[in-house]
């Protein structure tokens, strides 16, 4: 049950993105505020469509994500949940956290959901990554998730967003920069 809340607490903050203006480099870690390492554009020469490194401040990670993105927020609940989201273009984002569990462990969390992300069935599934469909008050989403270990550590990169996305295409498209996921 701790651990539902625990998601939905993250991904009611995740989807709530009411500062998208603000410069809120100084602002503590934790509190939802957006942390350094917003994608910057590129510069002079560089092509048109290349990714940019965007710092997660809460953990010793960055992540490759299209230019001109709002960065990262912390979204750390304390030292112990250590997480941030990122947003990787096109209104999306994913969500880096790190892992206490394996992956067989993580896929049975999302089978026993039955409130905010209804189990419906595994839409994909690979050795580290799967995509979930769910079904709430009679509409269909998808959450993707990758787990990968960097440093001795594991990290979850998931999907986000109160509906999921709408499809599993999306979701593959938006676990690409997943890959990109690499010690600072």
């Amino acid at each position: 049950m701790r651990k539902l809340v625990v998601v939905m607490a993250l991904l009611a903050v995740a989807g709530c993105n009411s500062n998208k203006g603000e410069d809120a480099a100084g602002k503590p870690a934790g509190s939802g505020a957006a942390a350094k390492g917003a994608a910057e554009a590129p510069k002079g020469g560089e092509a048109k469509g290349e990714l940019a490194d965007v710092e997660l401040a809460s953990m010793p990670l960055k992540i490759k994500v299209r230019p001109g993105g709002m960065g990262a927020m912390d979204m750390s609940l304390d030292e112990q949940h250590k997480s941030a989201t990122v947003d990787i273009g096109d209104g999306a984002s994913l969500n880096v956290s790190e892992a206490k569990e394996d992956f067989a462990a993580l896929k049975k969390g999302f089978e026993g959901d039955t409130a905010l992300f209804p189990f419906k069935k595994w839409a994909k599934e690979g050795p580290n990554m799967a995509i979930v469909q769910f079904e709430n008050a009679g509409k269909t989403g998808y959450i993707g998730f990758v787990l990968k270990e960097i440093g001795g550590k594991k990290y979850v990169c998931k999907t986000t967003g109160l509906d999921g996305v709408p499809s599993v295409e999306v979701a593959e498209k938006n676990l690409k920069p997943c890959e990109t996921l690499a010690a600072k």
